[in-house]
């Protein structure tokens, strides 16, 4: 269970204008990632990453907020986290086989002191030599890494096209990008996965943005992260 819990912590939320290209920029809108990839040496974290093959994030967004929706172990966890930058809000629902869970929190308390230590000591390089086409959106590598991650290394490719604050490589969500993420590995000498974008969608629904707490427990951060063994840091907070 234990592997379980860092897997799923290192998975991890229209005015539509054209450039000469023809390229669409999206200042909101929806975009639908997947675990397209996964793999390890190891046999029984082999067996639990094929568990979550084929989990789904969808990210909505606009203006200055966004939410997040993961589907994971085939809808056995599932996790809902909304966003308000100007407010600097977050509330996240986490439900895990029945076990519903509601953090109302800011951006400041949301993030643990080990975050706070990420985004400090991450380094994010970029390569604009180094493109890649995904889903029509020209992307360029990033390669971010950081001395206090015991190896973990993400190599992505980015957008700059897409007009969100939304950072969805879980373990690094206190860190600002210099694009969308349409594609990214993250993994470490033990093992890897590949979130890649599947579908972009130019319109949103208001609704995306309203949340419901009926049946789920509200929590503090700090019972949140107890209640998850420590993990909660993993998780972006």
């Amino acid at each position: 269970m234990k592997n379980m819990f860092l897997i799923l912590s290192l998975i991890g939320f229209l005015s539509v204008s054209y450039v000469s290209n023809g390229q669409k920029i999206l200042e909101q809108g929806n975009v639908k990632m997947e675990l397209t990839n996964v793999n390890s040496d190891d046999p029984q974290m082999a067996m639990n990453l094929e568990m979550m093959k084929g989990s789904r994030t969808d990210l909505y967004f606009k203006a200055d907020k966004y939410v997040t929706y993961m589907d994971m172990m085939g809808g056995m966890v599932k996790m809902k986290i909304y966003v308000e930058q100007v407010k600097e809000e977050m509330n996240m629902f986490f439900d895990m086989m029945g076990q519903k869970m509601w953090i109302e929190s800011t951006f400041d308390k949301a993030q643990s002191a080990q975050q706070k230590e990420i985004s400090a000591k991450s380094n994010i390089v970029y390569d604009k030599a180094d493109t890649k086409d995904i889903l029509g959106y020209k992307c360029y590598k990033m390669t971010v890494t950081n001395p206090e991650m015991e190896g973990v290394t993400v190599n992505g490719y980015v957008t700059e096209d897409i007009k969100t604050k939304a950072n969805l490589i879980q373990g690094f969500q206190s860190l600002e990008f210099a694009g969308y993420p349409m594609e990214f590995t993250i993994g470490n000498p033990q093992f890897s996965m590949t979130m890649t974008a599947i579908e972009i969608n130019d319109k949103v629904d208001d609704a995306k943005f309203v949340y419901d707490t009926k049946g789920y427990k509200k929590m503090t951060m700090e019972e949140f992260q107890k209640s998850m063994g420590g993990m909660g840091g993993g998780f972006g907070f």
